[in-house]
């Protein structure tokens, strides 16, 4: 698999500023969770608006950068697969109709007929089970620039008792090819998009309480931001896993810029 990157952004809640609350957007690693950049938005509404700015002075050449349906636009797409050389996974949903309706189109048929594209993974934990199913289909650039391959993923979701209770289906696009990716390396993907959540937004929250920070105006909230990223990335590439126990550990500035090899 190509190494990967999530993308996706996070409203700072309680900020103030001219143009309204701040919002920032962020690119993840999925694997080692280290952040790649941010960048501040007027509102969620604009987060597209900077998604070059953000990315184009990161080197992710050859990469498979995930992003929900907020960004599944045309120029996004061009810009992945042209000016930066990298590959994507999007999100289609009702902001592209005639895109999302054909990837339907292509995805409808009996298990059996999709058996030999078809991946299936499954995970028990943390209070619940998971069934998430994937299959894919062939395409070309006249669906999307760029798109290779459309996929259907169902997620099942129930108590550890296996009984089902709740269940989601989404429709997405890829533009690398079956020979590039199976539908299994497209699971695997479409679940790494969460570390952006689960690695960057949840710490932030629940770890360094960025929402109940006092300093709430002007370019404070986004700087304090910045800061969390750089403790976030400086513990997970001293190989920590917990960072509330990291934060304990690594008070002392001497093991902290070891890390960095200073």
């Amino acid at each position: 698999m190509l190494p990967a990157a999530a993308i996706d952004g996070k409203l700072l809640h309680g900020t103030r500023t001219e143009a309204g609350q701040v919002f920032l957007v962020a690119a993840i690693t999925h694997h080692e969770a280290v952040i790649l950049g941010q960048r501040q938005v007027p509102d969620k509404r604009g987060e597209n608006a900077v998604i070059a700015e953000l990315l184009t002075p990161l080197d992710v050449a050859g990469m498979m950068l995930t992003l929900d349906a907020l960004h599944t636009t045309k120029k996004t797409a061009r810009l992945i697969t042209g000016t930066l050389k990298a590959h994507y996974l999007l999100i289609l949903k009702g902001n592209q109709p005639l895109a999302s309706h054909a990837a339907q189109a292509l995805l409808t048929g009996t298990d059996t007929a999709f058996i030999d594209h078809t991946d299936v993974d499954q995970d028990r934990g943390h209070g619940r089970t998971e069934r998430r199913t994937l299959r894919v289909a062939a395409c070309d650039d006249t669906l999307f620039p760029g798109a290779r391959q459309v996929f259907r993923l169902r997620r099942d979701t129930g108590d550890l008792d296996g009984v089902r209770t709740s269940k989601e289906i989404i429709h997405g696009i890829v533009s690398l090819g079956a020979d590039q990716a199976g539908p299994d390396h497209l699971n695997a993907y479409a679940r790494g998009h969460w570390a952006v959540e689960n690695r960057l937004h949840w710490p932030r929250d629940v770890t360094f309480r960025e929402d109940d920070s006092q300093l709430r105006t002007g370019t404070a909230p986004r700087a304090l931001a910045s800061f969390r990223n750089l403790a976030l990335n400086t513990f997970r590439l001293a190989g920590r896993a917990n960072i509330a126990h990291a934060r304990r550990d690594l008070h002392d500035r001497t093991d902290t810029f070891a890390v960095y090899g200073i």
